[in-house]
């Protein structure tokens, strides 16, 4: 009995003690990376039955702005709380581009998603906000399916696909209910080859949560009755995708998906640290992109796996009171929830946060807070084992791209050979070729051509050094590393054109 008392003191007195150095910790700086809120269907056909005339398909909606003004108010009032901030990060109501670092993917849906937030954040009338972009078909920091290894699994191998998610659909579904639930969601004609019944799936899915949203799905009983059933496939075609096990070759080769952003948060943090700029990085970014983030901070649960529109992952940075040079990471994730009274609430769900000591040994973080190093060691965790990981890809799936070997082949570049090329130009071509930099055929080395340079896909952020400057300065050097890790990543390598 004294034994098991001296084993429940100690365990109070450890509990206590964390809590303790909890409650010395403030927010020093955010990053909050944000699906777009709810959207009309991405659809080609029956654009009108499925998406109406209010919204375009593929565009936000009310619904949408709604959910993303809830995350930031949410922002506001959590980092207005004394009991986690020494002072409000966000003091006025009007926006202010000094404070607030805004990158979106170059998509509609997703820069209307920043303004929203914005807007939330900042509900001052004064409101014309900063939001930079990158052509989503080449943006490799918030876009992950454009980035090989990625590529390679969800549009390159579709028999492996369909044979991990074809079982999943099976054991739920029968031929005739999907019919009926295709006509319902005005996609028969897509759903009629039940061979395909995985991208009947996926369809039927992306059309039935843009209903929901949109107060619809209670109306189409046949396509509600298995929204289950959905969820399930849904849940399996992310993890197929976007998961990451680092004991699976392919996947410690590749790396995680989200390694980009992981490696530019961390770069920001340091940066911060060293002296402080924006108070606030927001990225606007897609389901492909906050799913594997989840992944790569330690959680692969099933909301990882089927991330709800507006799901946003929020990245604390924090500093000990009591001890300055200590600082540490708290990882959150949430998602707006429609109210009884119509308007909807930002509200935190469970994500498991996974820290590495200075041993190596990875961890749960019960207080969901890691060491700063500790965090940094666990994004690390995730990065390709070998130089140029997100390259790799398995023969079959290289295959399936139909590149030309060499310009010689009088051979056009097809669309995933064009991307794989673009973000991929060190491997792009047979030893003794260089790749061009306007039609991306590869050409044979002349005297005077050089290869193009073949920097590691994912770099260790620049180096920094403790030096003090004036507040314009460092923000400049801030969104200088912003763009230095998400160009240096798979961007940074110049292509050539043949003979320069």
């Amino acid at each position: 009995m004294p034994f098991k008392v001296t084993q429940l003191l100690l365990a109070v007195l450890l509990v206590t003690a964390a809590l303790s150095a909890e409650a010395r910790l403030v927010v020093r700086m955010v990053q909050v990376a944000h699906r777009h809120g709810a959207r009309g269907s991405l659809v080609v056909d029956n654009t009108t039955d499925i998406c109406g005339l209010e919204y375009p398909c593929g565009e936000l909606t009310g619904a949408g702005i709604a959910m993303l003004n809830s995350v930031g108010q949410f922002v506001r009032e959590r980092y207005s709380d004394l009991s986690l901030v020494e002072k409000p990060l966000f003091p006025t109501t009007r926006y202010n581009s000094s404070v607030v670092y805004t990158r979106s993917t170059g998509i509609q849906r997703t820069i209307q998603s920043a303004t929203a937030f914005l807007s939330g954040l900042f509900p001052d009338d004064y409101f014309y906000p900063v939001v930079y972009s990158h052509n989503y078909t080449t943006d490799t920091l918030l876009n992950t399916d454009i980035v090989p290894s990625v590529a390679g699994k969800r549009w390159l191998d579709m028999d492996k696909q369909n044979a991990a998610l074809n079982p999943i659909i099976d054991s739920h579904l029968t031929k005739t209910q999907i019919e009926d639930a295709a006509k319902e969601a005005y996609i028969e004609g897509l759903c009629s080859d039940f061979e395909q019944r995985s991208n009947c799936a996926y369809n039927l899915y992306d059309i039935a949560t843009s209903f929901d949203a949109a107060g619809r799905l209670k109306a189409k009983k046949k396509l509600a009755a298995i929204m289950p059933a959905l969820v399930a496939y849904t849940i399996g075609w992310y993890r197929f995708i976007y998961d990451y096990d680092k004991s699976v070759e392919i996947d410690n080769t590749q790396g995680s998906a989200a390694q980009n952003l992981a490696q530019t948060m961390v770069a920001n943090m340091n940066a911060h640290k060293l002296s402080p700029s924006f108070t606030l990085y927001e990225f606007s970014t897609h389901d492909v992109m906050v799913s594997p983030l989840a992944a790569t901070i330690g959680d692969h649960n099933d909301v990882t796996m089927n991330p709800p529109y507006a799901t946003s992952i929020i990245v604390e940075l924090l500093q000990d009171t009591e001890s300055p040079n200590d600082w540490y990471v708290r990882p959150l994730r949430g998602n707006p929830i429609l109210q009884d009274t119509g308007s909807y609430k930002f509200v935190l769900n469970d994500m498991e946060v996974r820290c590495i000591d200075a041993a190596g040994n990875q961890y749960l973080a019960a207080t969901g807070i890691c060491p700063l190093d500790g965090f940094r060691r666990m994004m690390d965790y995730s990065r390709p084992s070998v130089p140029n990981g997100q390259c790799t890809m398995p023969q079959n799936q290289y295959d399936n791209m139909g590149c030309p070997r060499t310009v010689a082949d009088g051979k056009p570049v097809p669309y995933y050979c064009w991307l794989y090329r673009y973000v991929c130009p060190q491997t792009a071509c047979p030893d003794g070729n260089v790749l061009g930099r306007e039609d991306l055929q590869c050409y044979p080395l002349g005297p005077t051509t050089t290869p193009a340079p073949q920097p590691n896909s994912s770099p260790v952020p620049m180096a920094w050094t403790p030096r003090t400057m004036d507040p314009k300065k460092a923000k400049d050097i801030a969104a200088g590393l912003l763009r230095g890790v998400e160009e240096g990543v798979v961007l940074g390598s110049a292509t050539r054109k043949h003979g320069e």
